[in-house]
């Protein structure tokens, strides 16, 4: 809670806000524990000097008894302030008149200003002053002069002495006016700069939040390590490079030891450095800003991996030629269908020539695989237009498999199906159909043909992870040829495209799963592997549950 606004209020207008900070409170607790000890010190002082009469020179009796009631004031002030909690200027007036009717008694009681007692009228003004306002505080100090003459005027009035008193009186009495002047500017400061760096650690906080996060949720790996090579922040790209969780306060140089002897090579030499790294099985690029790294000797470096650098280097570039060959492939589709429709017509010009339908027919196939080039590189634009759904993974299968026995000329026996009893899927529709039309047509075209010659299968992987497989009992896949299945235009058939297996896992990729080639030795483990390590199997990585 701010003092300013409290101390700007009681400035303004005298008075005090509802909600008055803990802190005054507290000072106000501090003021009454001095308060406390004074009547302590004073009621020792009168039986260490009471003959002397240094205290109570006048009056001992009356100076004894204000000391007392002084003393159980201040305990009950002290009850007060813990259980009655009402509005502040109430206690601070109470507090401030006791104080200053007390002092007066003392004084009166051990002779007058002359005793020297009436400078400890200036302790409860200040405290009343700093946590006050500025006309309050003034009001007090009034108080504190009125009383000082009022006593003054007593003794010459009754007793015809004093007169000469009137002038260190009203020194007393324009002390108290700067006292509390200058006491309660003071604390107005204080309070306003409490304030103020009350607000900037706030700020600070929620920039040291926000730095967190932000560090904590960045793509590249940041890394802090001081002057003795310890690791004072990583983050969990960081920890990742790595290859070790928890790493914050553990050394450097022992978990990896080339980017230890990189990051303090440039240190020492005062200059910020790059370079590419084998850390922890991974090619790492590395790059260290601010090399002094201030007084202490700080190292900031920025890791990241070089495999990510490169898939994000080659996705950039295959969108650009996705979007290079789909407005080629627009421009392609008019003329293309012009030569296809002038084909059919002059095939039917000439029946009887059998070297010109021998023509024609090539030329209606070459028109063909370019329309369907064209209608593939067109789908490379359906991958950002993913609609994930949830819907039952069996039931699509079981549609699919009789969708494309029709349209394919595929017989159904041809297909071997191992699905769960439920199965549910987060995917796009159009796209699951698109990919596994792809793998299915694949798959038959390199298959046996025959009974069960394509197998489908679902298996659970996880909580929340379906793992959809389709195989097949050909010859397989070339170990020359594995690497590249998925490369776009790589195709070991003359009327292949090479696009089926890329757009199928670009597709995949835009419904966060993921496609992959699988040797068959690798599932050997299962019972129903295929015999002799033939055939090929693409594995689908799907988000779902059963």
């Amino acid at each position: 809670m701010s003092f300013a606004r409290p101390l700007g209020a009681a400035a303004a207008s005298g008075t005090f806000p509802s909600a008055v900070p803990e802190a005054f409170w507290k000072s106000l607790g501090y003021f009454n524990l001095s308060r406390l000890i004074l009547a302590g010190v004073l009621l020792v002082a009168i039986g260490m000097y009471g003959d002397s009469r240094v205290f109570g020179a006048t009056d001992p009796a009356l100076f004894y008894r204000v000391c007392i009631a002084y003393f159980f004031l201040a305990l009950v002030f002290a009850w007060a302030l813990g259980k009655i909690r009402t509005t502040f200027p109430v206690h601070l007036a109470v507090h401030a008149v006791t104080d200053m009717v007390v002092i007066a008694l003392l004084v009166h009681a051990s002779g007058g200003i002359r005793s020297g007692l009436g400078i400890l009228i200036l302790m409860p003004l200040a405290a009343a002053a700093s946590v006050s306002g500025g006309r309050t505080s003034l009001f007090y100090a009034a108080l504190a002069t009125f009383a000082l003459f009022a006593e003054n005027t007593y003794w010459v009035v009754q007793y015809e002495i004093g007169w000469t008193d009137y002038f260190p009186v009203g020194l007393l009495a324009a002390g108290c006016f700067t006292v509390a002047l200058v006491t309660n500017r003071l604390a107005k400061r204080l309070i306003a700069n409490e304030d103020l760096v009350r607000k900037r650690s706030a700020d600070l906080r929620n920039q040291i939040e926000i730095n967190r996060l932000v560090v904590r949720d960045m793509p590249s790996g940041v890394l802090v390590v001081d002057v003795a090579g310890t690791i004072r922040l990583a983050n969990p790209e960081a920890e990742r490079l790595l290859g070790q969780v928890g790493v914050h306060g553990r050394d450097l140089a022992t978990l990896a030891p080339a980017l230890a002897a990189a990051g303090f090579g440039w240190r020492d030499a005062g200059a910020s450095g790059r370079a590419q790294l084998e850390i922890a099985g991974r090619s790492v690029h590395v790059r260290l800003l601010n090399a002094a790294g201030g007084a202490d000797g700080t190292l900031v470096m920025f890791l990241e991996d070089a495999s990510k650098l490169k898939v994000q280097a080659q996705q950039v570039k295959l969108a650009a030629l996705g979007r290079l060959t789909a407005n080629i492939a627009h421009e392609i589709r008019n003329p293309l269908s012009a030569i296809g429709h002038a084909s059919a017509l002059l095939a039917e010009e000439t029946v009887a020539l059998p070297h010109t339908v021998r023509l024609t027919r090539i030329i209606a196939d070459n028109t063909a695989r370019l329309d369907r080039i064209v209608q593939e590189v067109l789908q490379l634009n359906q991958r950002d237009r993913a609609v994930a759904e949830k819907f039952s993974l069996v039931a699509f299968l079981l549609a699919f498999v009789d969708q494309v026995s029709q349209t394919e000329k595929i017989p159904r026996e041809a297909f071997s199906l191992r699905l769960p009893a439920a199965a549910f899927v987060y995917f796009d529709r159009q796209h699951l159909h698109r990919i596994l039309w792809n793998l299915v047509s694949n798959a038959w075209r390199h298959c046996r043909q025959s009974s069960a010659s394509i197998r489908i299968e679902v298996v659970v992987a996880g909580d929340q992870l379906i793992e959809l497989l389709v195989i097949d009992d050909g010859d397989g896949v070339g170990d020359e040829h594995a690497g590249k299945l998925f490369e776009p235009f790589f195709t070991t058939e003359s009327r292949g495209t090479g696009l089926g297996l890329y757009i199928a896992r670009e597709l995949a990729e835009a419904n966060r799963a993921s496609l992959d080639f699988i040797p068959l030795p690798e599932r050997s483990g299962r019972a129903h592997a295929q015999p002799g390590g033939s055939g090929a199997a693409f594995r689908l990585m799907i988000e779902g549950h059963v």
